[in-house]
């Protein structure tokens, strides 16, 4: 698998950027420490008031906002202060109310992962999405089309792993649950278009294609992880499932005998 390229400076303004995002499961991939605090939200800043929280800049956590109009999602934290620290919206409102979320016990350790296969067009490096940093990572996604048989995709995740990154990921969530090899794991496909990149991505911090749009974004597909089908030095692949493919759920979940229903066993032709 080849090395991240600067693929920004061969698109035009009608590109499509694809970017995924890994969301640990907590108490399976990592012992969780679950937070509750209020937030209030002017224009796009998000202020999140949890008293001694000891938080760092850069740290991704997955939101849920249970009260007030802030919208879920995976958000980074720009500015922290002892009590309190900033995400950036999507969208621009005024609104408050409560949040919760998860971060590991050992918060150094993230619980989201956000890859992109290329890197922006400013410096090489990382590129920026909705004010999120997706690491550059040479990785590759296929078999996200419908057959259209009844079939549901099960589309493959490939990583590079030629400096082990993927497998020292693979590592901590396994100290936790052995062997589980992120299995269960949430994998988010998130699609747009050049024209509506972060402007840090671009020289001059200027988006040549158009203008900056957080909120335009084709419809996130979401799929969870069910096997790790390869692993070596080079790649590690994985297979991955969407919600409605009922992985892992047994049918029947109870064992039905005569006793229960007379018809078990026998067919009957009216």
């Amino acid at each position: 698998m080849s090395n991240p390229t600067s693929e920004l400076q061969e698109l035009t303004n009608k590109s499509i950027i694809e970017l995924f995002s890994v969301e640990l499961k907590p108490d399976i991939h990592y012992t969780k420490s679950a937070k509750t605090a209020t937030y209030s939200q002017s224009a796009t800043t998000i202020t999140i008031t949890l008293n001694s929280h000891g938080f760092s800049t850069g740290l991704v956590l997955s939101l849920d906002f249970t009260s007030g109009n802030g919208i879920d999602g995976i958000y980074t934290i720009q500015t922290v202060a002892t009590n309190t620290f900033t995400v950036t919206g999507t969208t621009s409102q005024s609104t408050s109310g409560n949040v919760s979320f998860n971060v590991n016990a050992t918060i150094t350790n993230p619980t989201v992962h956000l890859f992109h296969a290329g890197n922006n067009m400013k410096d090489s490096t990382d590129l920026v999405w909705q004010s999120n940093t997706y690491t550059r990572m040479p990785c590759r996604a296929d078999g996200f089309k419908y057959s259209g048989k009844g079939l549901l995709p099960r589309p493959t995740l490939t990583f590079s792993n030629l400096l082990g990154s993927v497998t020292s990921i693979i590592l901590l969530a396994n100290q936790t649950t052995p062997f589980c090899d992120l299995q269960s794991a949430k994998v988010t496909r998130r699609r747009t278009l050049a024209r509506f990149l972060d402007n840090v991505n671009f020289p001059s911090n200027v988006n040549p294609y158009g203008t900056p749009d957080p909120s335009a974004e084709m419809p996130r597909e979401v799929y969870f992880i069910d096997k790790k089908t390869t692993e070596n030095r080079n790649i590690v692949e994985f297979e991955m499932v969407s919600s409605f493919d009922l992985f892992g759920i047994g049918a029947p979940k109870k064992l039905v005998t005569r006793d229960d229903f007379k018809g078990v066993g026998t067919f009957v032709n009216f």
